[in-house]
Formats: C-alpha cells, structure tokens, sequence
C-alpha cells in the first residue's frame, strides 16, 4: 500500500503532500515531510531509488530540479512503485507541456487531480496517460 507521495525541490520545500490512512504522520506532517526530503536529496546520484526510513520504504525519482517521492509498505513492489511514478511524470508532462516546478505551484488543484485518478486509497488504479487526463480535459473544457 502507497502511504504517502510527496514532490520537493532541491531545497527540501515540499511543493505537493498526499497521505493515505496515516494518522500518525499527519500530526507531525511538516518534520516529516523535512526529514524524508533531506534523505532523499543528500543521496549521491549511483544510490539506489529506494530506501527504507522506520516503517516505510521510500522509492523515489528525480526529474530536472523535482524529486517524487512514494513512502509504501515492505508488500510493495519498489519497481513497480517507480514506475507508476514515471506514468504520473508522463502524464504530468502531457498536460502541462514539460512540467515544471511553478506548474506545481500554480495548478496544485491539477496536480491532485492527476494523483487522484492514478493513486486510489492507497493503491494504483491507473496508468494509462489518456484515462487519466480524460476527466481533466473535460473539465478544462466545459
């Protein structure tokens, strides 16, 4: 199960949060969300992309000056983990025409609703990049 996905930027500033049934992480949100992107962002470029941090394993890719980060459950397939990952990259780059980080922070409420048709409660529902920027295209058209 995914627990939680996370974007940061080199300096550690989360730009996009997504928990699923943490209610322990939520209470410390902005600590932990600091200590995951810290031990993602100091790791040297031949690492591996997954890591383990108390309970969780971190899998996680860069791409230009953005990690995406996945905090899961041991039960979860790491490669399969990323790439779901560089599906939601894809789609992301689809729509916004080579993401970036101000797309982030300028259309947060697209960048969920991309997270929220490929992660559901948890786990991947979809990948495909059509059926997921199928209900965005709608309502950016209507």
């Amino acid at each position: 199960m995914i627990h939680f996905v996370l974007i940061v930027n080199r300096r550690c500033q989360t730009r996009f949060s997504r928990y699923y049934n943490d209610n322990e992480i939520t209470k410390q949100k902005s600590g932990f969300e600091l200590e995951i992107a810290r031990k993602t962002v100091i790791r040297k470029p031949g690492q591996c992309l997954f890591f383990k941090h108390g309970k969780y394993t971190i899998v996680y890719r860069i791409y230009a000056s953005l990690y995406f980060v996945v905090g899961c459950d041991e039960q979860e397939n790491e490669f399969g983990i990323l790439e779901s990952i560089q599906a939601w990259v894809e789609a992301m780059d689809c729509y916004f025409e080579k993401v970036t980080e101000l797309d982030l922070v300028f259309n947060l409420e697209k960048v969920h609703m991309i997270m929220d048709e490929i992660v559901l409660k948890g786990s991947l529902a979809e990948t495909n990049q059509e059926r997921v920027l199928a209900p965005i295209y709608a309502l950016t058209d209507a």
